[in-house]
């Protein structure tokens, strides 16, 4: 999971919600396609596809992964859980509908198979249809009620939708269940950073690198906690040891990027803000914050027009982010725009009337 603890957990937007209703009535699972009178595999050319697509999801390219693990189901029918590998590198492609029928294809064949809701309910998750996502989950935990990777996902769901008391609740369980787990005290700790138990926060971010010393979230989760309890030396030095980890081998990993540039930018440090906001966007092009905080960092050193244009993409990746329609307002009126402005402050206030304390 990405790094959440400075974001904002939030319900799904009423078009969400009807998203997530198409997907589940206009996408059920296609009928049996693979009916008694199965095609004759190939199971050499089958195999050699899906040593190829394993290949290019660890490249993390996904869209090479879905077409050529299809290819391999295609060519070897009775190899089902192909959809299982399908369904996910579909998922990280982005395209969810189809990460959703792929699963469902699955379990067609296998209704009670704990890997087959495990696909589904990940798929829902990632298209943030949370509660058809939190269904799934129950079903695996209803067989099985010890499995961590549906406890994990009800946990993450409880945090997203803001049910942080039963989220802290999943996870100390987990912790029970599983005290090696490495993820679980990752997972607990963005709630009390959340919910203002810094010191919490950070003992259990601590845990987490004791199991796996190179784990880059906990280093930039913790600097967060340092930056909120006003230690911004301990808080550069984990954003840094963060992004030294990452620079190579997690090259879509964005946060601490941004969450050095945030921080600079309360140090004053305008310049050296943009340059880490810059890193943060080219990694991940997709992230309203990202361009909000170089926006934030043009304006600081007025350069006007270019912090309008990355203002500007902020708001078009997230309209109900509240923070960048303000400071858009503002430049809008520097400008010289003064209708444009007017409206914007007017879209500002709207959506800060509906926006949750905390932001995703």
């Amino acid at each position: 999971m990405a790094t959440m603890a400075a974001g904002r957990a939030k319900s799904p937007s009423r078009l969400i919600r009807y998203a997530c209703a198409l997907i589940f009535f206009g996408l059920a699972p296609l009928a049996a396609a693979q009916e008694s009178e199965i095609a004759t595999c190939d199971d050499s050319r089958s195999a050699s596809l899906r040593d190829e697509a394993r290949r290019a999801f660890q490249k993390r390219q996904y869209e090479q992964a879905a077409v050529q693990f299809r290819q391999a189901f295609g060519a070897c029918p009775r190899q089902s859980a192909l959809l299982l590998e399908l369904s996910e590198a579909q998922a990280r492609a982005r395209h969810f509908p189809e990460a959703i029928r792929t699963a469902q294809q699955f379990l067609e064949s296998q209704h009670g198979s704990i890997p087959g809701r495990l696909a589904l309910a990940n798929a829902y998750f990632m298209a943030q249809c949370f509660e058809e996502a939190r269904q799934q989950a129950a079903l695996v935990l209803k067989a099985d009620p010890a499995q961590p990777a549906a406890l994990k996902l009800r946990g993450n769901i409880e945090y997203l939708v803001g049910e942080f008391d039963h989220a802290e609740d999943t996870f100390i369980s987990l912790l029970d269940k599983y005290p090696g787990d490495e993820e679980a005290p990752y997972m607990l700790g963005r709630i009390y950073y959340q919910q203002g138990r810094f010191d919490y926060a950070i003992g259990q971010f601590q845990r987490a690198l004791k199991i796996d010393p190179q784990s880059y979230k906990a280093y930039d989760n913790l600097g967060l906690c340092y930056q909120a309890l006003g230690d911004s030396e301990m808080a550069t030095r984990h954003f840094l040891t963060a992004i030294k980890m990452v620079e190579k081998d997690h090259p879509d990993y964005d946060w601490a990027y941004a969450n050095l540039a945030n921080l600079l930018l309360e140090k004053g440090d305008a310049q050296q803000a943009f340059a880490a906001a810059s890193k943060a966007a080219d990694r991940n092009p997709m992230s309203a914050r990202n361009f909000y905080i170089g926006g934030k960092a043009l304006c600081k050193l007025e350069k006007t027009d270019l912090c309008m244009n990355w203002l500007e993409r902020s708001v078009s990746l997230d309209p109900n982010y509240p923070d960048p329609l303000y400071l858009l307002a503002k430049v809008y009126g520097q400008l010289g725009q003064e209708q444009k402005a007017k409206q914007t402050l007017e879209k500002f206030r709207e959506v800060k009337a509906k926006a949750p304390a905390v932001r995703r």
